[in-house]
């Protein structure tokens, strides 16, 4: 080309020329897909390779971590209903944050060996100290937890108290009417102690309760070590909260009540064969799952059932056993481990 030649003509940019798809003629028949990919794929340059392949990773990534940062509730409470997270100062505040208000309820629980009585507010569990605590209160505490009524209430020396239960305490206030107290959580205030050194304890039921000297079943027998091999102590945090039956050997079906709230596996153990709490310590097995029923409300009764998988598989010796094969085939044959649970 002279320096008098006029200059070429540049070729419009396109993405075809970019990709070196000029060259690739499409034919007017409808050609099969794996050869126009194969083709597409043949044309397309190397060096593009690692730039895609690259691109690729970093949104996957992308992606990971916004959904890791969206659904985690580390420090809050995570409403059971959605994917939704409160902070934990939301939660028995009065206001509804999830959906069917499950953040106002469980509000109230009785803990550790002697059934102290907390309450959930200003975002942690609170030992309710004995102060200015009436009758009243105690109906209104065991009303919360599902009983018509309550049986006996009673004060505890603060350092007869297990180490967990001593860090955060509640007092009622005194200056509220008795006919103003409807829910104990928001009837109280945060105490750093209490100033009687005691705390209350309660029992909502009479059930356990001997009357005089007189047998409590009618024509009952004591029973002896081994004989209930499936019956199941599952404890919270090295204390019985509720019983069990081994269903499998890797499988304690129990209440749905029990595990609503407290749905961490490792704070759990199970114990099986024990007839009392005072037998000879049995193992301990851990918890590696808790499955609920999808369609248990705390506020209601039905789909009260759920189901605990072990960390390992039971050994049967005589001390543990599987429930009789006419309840245990129930959980095996229908969709109690699949679909209703999940």
């Amino acid at each position: 080309m002279g320096e008098n030649d006029p200059p070429a003509a540049e070729d419009p940019f396109s993405f075809r020329s970019l990709f070196g798809l000029d060259d690739l003629k499409i034919s007017p028949v409808v050609p099969d897909a794996d050869a126009v990919a194969a083709q597409i794929l043949s044309l397309l340059p190397l060096k593009f390779f690692p730039i895609i392949v690259i691109g690729i990773i970093a949104l996957i990534l992308a992606l990971a971590i916004g959904l890791g940062i969206h659904f985690d509730c580390s420090g809050k409470y995570r409403c059971r209903s959605s994917f939704k997270c409160i902070e934990l100062t939301a939660r028995c505040d009065g206001v509804s944050d999830c959906k069917d208000a499950e953040d106002e309820y469980r509000c109230v629980r009785v803990s550790g060996q002697n059934a102290v009585l907390q309450v959930f507010t200003a975002a942690a569990w609170r030992t309710v100290c004995s102060d200015d605590w009436k009758a009243h209160h105690a109906n209104v505490a065991c009303a919360q937890l599902g009983f018509p009524s309550y049986v006996s209430s009673d004060a505890l020396r603060v350092d007869s108290l297990e180490e967990q239960f001593r860090e955060d305490f509640a007092s009622i206030n005194h200056l509220l009417p008795d006919d103003k107290v409807t829910a104990l959580h928001h009837s109280v205030y945060v105490r750093e102690g209490c100033a009687s050194g005691h705390v209350v304890t309660l029992k909502c039921t009479a059930c356990g309760l001997r009357m005089g000297y007189s047998s409590r079943i009618v024509g009952g027998n004591m029973s002896s070590l081994a004989q209930w091999p499936w019956q199941a102590s599952l404890q919270f945090q090295g204390y019985h909260l509720c019983g069990g039956s081994v269903i499998t050997p890797v499988w304690i079906v129990t209440a749905a009540h029990c595990v609503y709230d407290l749905y961490l596996p490792k704070s759990w153990t199970i114990q099986v064969g024990l007839v009392s709490l005072l037998d000879s310590p049995a193992p301990s097995h851990l918890v590696e799952k808790i499955i609920y029923h999808s369609k248990y409300k705390p506020k209601r009764l039905g789909n009260d059932i759920a189901l605990m998988k072990l960390a390992g598989p039971l050994a049967f010796n005589g001390m543990s056993g599987i429930l009789g094969c006419s309840v245990a085939h129930l959980f095996q044959e229908n969709s109690l481990l699949g679909d209703t649970f999940l």
